[in-house]
């Protein structure tokens, strides 16, 4: 009698959280559809390049294919463009330090659609500047900062929270906040801030952190982070956090929804924020457990990915690192319209996931993994990946 009791408890438990947050039901999920390669493509890295990029955005101009890859990790200081199809260098923007065309500090970038165009994302000194192909300065943009978040705004686009744009207006991560924030404060915390390209004005985006996040946190060390990427088609952004199973839709930029998201590899994940007061042990310990990383829409197949950190046992230099380089991970696909229709598993010691890109031919994952037998510091290597029927399942 006590087990049905507790059954039941715990079953209203589970309704009442999801009627809380408006969340889809996912339990029709599907896992009918799988990633198998299908080829591999190499670029050319010189002496005066590196091997990864943070700011890697695939791009079609005149009907071909072009990547845009941010080369400021080394001695040079530009953005290489490639052509996807011939795998050569197509051409190469110089970026300047100081003079007139002069942008210090570049944290992020992004290429904007066929107008010879790149976004840059001066992190630390709160600008985003607008460069046309020859590296010129078309025009520089100075981001305020609001009461409500910590000075100053720190910019940036990169594979995790891509920038994107929508009727002249630039949407952009705000991912710093005050220190030591009370609970009252999450209320005015927006997600996004918008810069408005015609009259450079600046405002924060009324999308904010639900309760759930923040309702027994004070001081949070580890938690809040999300990845996100914007579905044009369908004016949809669609947020992924990182201790969360659940997705954050948002059709107007406005309202949410909630969207079941759960990786068959990972337990449960309810928002469970860390306190900074627990110390690096327990992000450690929530490293270890596993996370959710990175989200991405294809548009060619109109499709998602959700990029999924698996446990481990982690050393010391692991727990620092992003991607420790034996981490498997996994690949969760959802439909146009959210649905789990697959996951599929990848191996450690072989691949870089935060270097993944959406292509014509699939979605392309590098292989530059330093614990890779066939790594060679000189390519860039990109596995194809194309999305398949599992056999014996229609």
């Amino acid at each position: 009698m006590k087990n049905i009791l507790l059954l039941t408890i715990l079953f209203i438990s589970c309704a009442f959280i999801s009627a809380c947050l408006n969340l889809s039901d996912n339990s029709l999920a599907t896992y009918n559809k799988q990633l198998v390669e299908l080829k591999k493509i190499t670029f050319p890295v010189d002496e005066n390049m590196y091997y990864f990029s943070r700011a890697l955005f695939q791009y079609e101009e005149d009907g071909k294919e072009f990547l845009h890859f941010e080369n400021t990790e080394k001695n040079q200081y530009e953005i290489i463009i490639y052509d996807i199809k011939s795998q050569e260098i197509s051409r190469r923007i110089q970026l300047h330090k100081q003079g007139p065309n002069g942008v210090p500090a570049v944290m992020g970038s992004k290429p904007l659609g066929n107008s010879h165009t790149s976004a840059l994302f001066q992190n630390s000194l709160s600008r985003i500047t607008f460069l046309n192909d020859k590296g010129e300065v078309i025009r520089k943009y100075p981001i305020k900062s609001f009461k409500a978040h910590f000075l100053p705004f720190l910019p940036s686009s990169d594979f995790y929270t891509p920038t994107f744009m929508k009727d002249s207006v630039l949407y952009v991560a705000s991912l710093v906040y005050k220190p030591n924030l009370k609970k009252e404060d999450w209320r005015t915390m927006s997600l996004f801030f918008q810069l408005n390209l015609n009259s450079g004005e600046v405002n924060l985006v009324p999308l904010y952190y639900p309760s759930v996040f923040y309702k027994n946190v004070k001081n949070i060390a580890m938690g809040a982070e999300f990845s996100y990427d914007y579905n044009h088609r369908e004016n949809r952004l669609v947020c992924s956090f990182i201790g969360y199973d659940s997705l954050m839709v948002s059709d107007d930029l406005h309202s949410i929804k909630w969207y079941d998201g759960k990786s068959r590899y990972l337990g449960i994940k309810r928002p469970n924020l860390i306190e900074a007061s627990e110390g690096l042990q327990a992000i450690f310990k929530a490293k270890e457990e596993g996370y959710y990383n990175h989200i991405m829409y294809d548009k060619f197949r109109d499709i998602y990915y959700r990029f999924v950190e698996h446990p481990c046992k982690l050393s010391t230099e692991d727990a620092y690192s992003h991607t420790p380089k034996d981490r498997e991970f996994s690949v969760i696909i959802f439909d146009k319209d959210l649905r789990i229709i697959g996951e599929t598993k990848f191996p450690g010691n072989k691949y870089d996931n935060r270097m993944s890109f959406v292509g014509r031919d699939g979605l392309y994952i590098s292989e530059n993994n330093l614990a890779n037998p066939e790594f060679d510091e000189n390519k860039l290597v990109f596995a194809c990946f194309k999305l398949e029927d599992i056999k014996g399942k229609e």
